[in-house]
């Protein structure tokens, strides 16, 4: 799916959406832009979905998900140039998991990311916890569309 010698190529990533048993969100500051985000990274060439999205968790967290993936389905999303470090224009399809904590974890902590060239400079992520009716302005778009999705998958079934 990803090709570097094609710039209009979409680049598959792969975002976790780890939830704790209060059903608060796992969400951190990118220290380069000062936005908020969710653990997410590009998945790799034959490297599936599912693998790929607790890799990523692992890299920017440190965190090692072993449990149930629940699909929240695909996100397209067009990415310009300058944004998260990319140099130009392109697509993305966000592949998006649902994970559910299934022991305590700490309220705020800090991890040095690991994984691209630009983390192993030594990006520090600083983490907390989106509660249900926090405001999400500072997250980009797609960020704020895969809340959503998160938010509707942890309503009861009425």
């Amino acid at each position: 799916m990803s090709d570097s010698s094609n710039p209009s190529a979409t680049i598959p990533k792969a975002c976790a959406c780890l939830v704790d048993a209060r059903g608060r969100l796992l969400v951190f500051r990118h220290p380069e832009d000062g936005n908020m985000q969710l653990p997410k990274g590009t998945i790799e060439p034959g490297e599936a979905p599912e693998l790929a999205v607790r890799r990523e968790l692992l890299e920017e967290s440190g965190l090692d998900f072993t449990g149930e993936l629940e699909s929240l389905g695909t996100l397209d999303r067009e990415c310009e140039a300058g944004v998260e470090g990319n140099t130009h224009r392109h697509p993305q399809l966000w592949h998006l998991y649902l994970m559910r904590a299934e022991g305590p974890l700490p309220e705020t902590f800090a991890h040095t990311a690991t994984g691209s060239p630009e983390e192993e400079e030594g990006l520090v992520f600083l983490f907390s916890w989106l509660e249900a009716g926090d405001p999400i302005d500072d997250f980009a778009l797609p960020y704020r569309q895969t809340i959503e999705r998160v938010r509707a998958a942890l309503q009861p079934v009425a």
